[in-house]
């Protein structure tokens, strides 16, 4: 075999070996994460799914850690019973700021845990304040009372019975 043969045979079986891990990398077994903000200034949801596995079984995990900042705020499980997700509210601790959740396997996934992509993560972030401003109750002034006023009579028509009505000439108008 010549030496070019030889080098270009290494140089694939390097490319296809660094193929290969980086494929293994991210078909590991992981939790995917999103975060929504419920209410202002700082009421999120977290919602964890498990990642799209070839397999139900392989997408079983008892141990997914959901932090805020690095701080553990919540843990949940995935499981047949549940989808493969769950979610969390919670008020966040720090109302400012860009700020990381992540869900984090803290187990092994399947139903034996003996898949062991322990501490494979995702994470998303959020910016607080969030949503619209709370609603605030103010107070309006009592409303105004109402004054009847008189009523300016301009001219009256008067009725007379037919007996006492007195004839009235009408006379032509001037047009001068």
């Amino acid at each position: 075999m010549s030496k070019l043969k030889v080098g270009s045979v290494a140089a694939t079986a390097a490319l296809a070996g660094a193929l290969f891990l980086t494929t293994q990398g991210a078909d590991a077994h992981h939790a995917d994460v999103a975060v929504v903000c419920l209410a202002a200034p700082a009421t999120i949801r977290v919602t964890a799914v498990a990642w799209d596995a070839p397999t139900a079984d392989g997408r079983v995990n008892n141990a997914i850690v959901i932090t805020f900042d690095g701080a553990v705020t919540f843990t949940g499980s995935f499981n047949a019973a549940n989808g493969y997700t769950f979610s969390t509210d919670f008020v966040a601790p720090v109302a400012t700021g860009t700020h990381v959740v992540r869900a984090t396997a803290a187990s092994g996934w399947g139903p034996d845990a003996s898949i062991l992509d322990i501490g494979e993560f995702r994470e998303a972030t959020i910016a607080l304040p969030c949503g619209p401003p709370p609603s605030t109750t103010t107070s309006l002034p009592a409303a105004p009372t109402t004054t009847v006023l008189p009523v300016e009579v301009l001219g009256t028509t008067v009725t007379r019975p037919p007996e006492l009505a007195v004839p009235v000439e009408v006379l032509p108008r001037f047009a001068g």
